[in-house]
């Protein structure tokens, strides 16, 4: 038969359950949602009917946000149809307004 834990074995393994128990809760990660609390809707109608070319830098510059956000923003825009692809290539991708 095993003999008693020493104390510090018990303590150990106490503080990985902690931590882990910590880790678990710490961070909750939304996949896919795009929360932009700065930007509301008609402030970035009104800049994209502005500019000719819309690129996600560009976007990520004016409203301080990552530049993946500004691609997700930019990808949900094109899915509504209300920006379209004008150029791509390897490493960036334009957009335009379509005209209404």
């Amino acid at each position: 038969m095993p003999g008693k834990k020493s104390v510090s074995k018990v303590e150990k393994r106490q503080t990985v359950k902690e931590k882990t128990a910590k880790k678990e809760a710490k961070f909750e990660k939304t996949i896919g949602a795009l929360d932009l609390p700065n930007v509301n809707e008609s402030e970035l109608m009104n800049h994209l009917s502005k500019i000719k070319a819309i690129t996600p830098a560009e976007l990520a510059i004016q409203f301080n946000i990552k530049v993946s956000s500004a691609k997700k923003l930019l990808e949900t825009l094109k899915e509504n149809q209300i920006i379209s692809l004008v150029a791509k290539s390897h490493n960036l991708k334009v957009y335009a307004l379509k005209q209404s």
